[in-house]
């Protein structure tokens, strides 16, 4: 078997149309074993010229004739259908010519689908990075070496309090357990004292509203209102500024622990 390149279109040789479904299915006469063997490895040409595919056989291979004569073929397929064409080459065979190539296999893209993935992979491991430094650095902030020394021994609920809102405001000093002439949280160690003033009051009072229930707060006195959770009330003149609370923040707390972790985002 040699390998050549297409005739030259002015070859000698009748062209004639060729039902290679027909010589596929068997129709007609049947074939030698070489030559359905040969049909089968290379019965469809490579050449592209304006949106058909030219098929070259050998006429006198597939269909005993008197002589054998080399013919042309032409099976019209859309160019749309043809992937990657090139220049066919033909293999002599029995004196004939076949096409190297067998069929235009119609190539299918793949969606960018990897991409999409991988854009959205990323964006969610952003987000979750993101999500993890704003969790670390929540904790930083309300994880401080605040002093609590002056607190005696409070509920542990109350020294958690007490270390949650001393790092958020830089560390006031701080009163626990103590003595008072009055009815107060404070000698049974559920009440905390926050020594500041103006806005900074203003701030922890809020912070500690805010986080009533998860730190099991009962009521809160500042600047001479109390508040138990639904508004701030005015309270009776004490008559100077400690008993007014107009020099610090006091806190009381249930006897039991709150319902979860305090949260700093609803702070100022």
């Amino acid at each position: 078997m040699s390998r050549h390149r297409s005739p030259a279109a002015g070859a000698t040789g009748a062209a004639e149309t060729v039902d290679v479904r027909r010589l596929l299915a068997g129709a007609g006469a049947p074939l030698p074993e070489s030559q359905r063997c040969a049909l089968r490895r290379g019965v469809t040409a490579a050449a592209v010229a304006g949106g058909a595919l030219a098929v070259a056989a050998p006429a006198a291979t597939l269909i005993p004739v008197a002589e054998p004569v080399p013919s042309t073929a032409q099976i019209g397929l859309a160019s749309s259908d043809v992937v990657d064409a090139e220049e066919p080459e033909f293999l002599a065979v029995d004196g004939g010519l076949l096409a190297s190539t067998v069929l235009p296999v119609r190539r299918e893209v793949e969606p960018p689908v990897a991409a999409e993935n991988l854009l959205k992979s990323a964006a969610l491991n952003e987000a979750a990075r993101a999500a993890e430094e704003a969790r670390l650095a929540r904790e930083a902030r309300v994880s401080c070496e605040a002093d609590l020394s002056d607190l005696g021994a409070v509920k542990s609920h109350v020294r958690e309090a007490a270390r949650f809102l001393s790092c958020l405001y830089d560390q006031p000093d701080l009163i626990g357990v103590a003595g008072r002439g009055r009815v107060s949280d404070h000698p049974t160690g559920r009440a905390l004292d926050l020594m500041t003033r103006g806005e900074q009051g203003d701030r922890i009072a809020e912070c500690a509203l805010e986080n009533r229930q998860a730190l099991g707060i009962s009521y809160v006195i500042w600047e001479q209102r109390i508040n138990y959770g639904s508004g701030w009330e005015r309270m009776e003149n004490r008559g100077g500024e400690t008993e007014n609370h107009f020099d610090h923040v006091h806190i009381s707390f249930e006897r039991g622990a709150g319902s979860g972790t305090p949260d700093p985002d609803l702070c100022t």
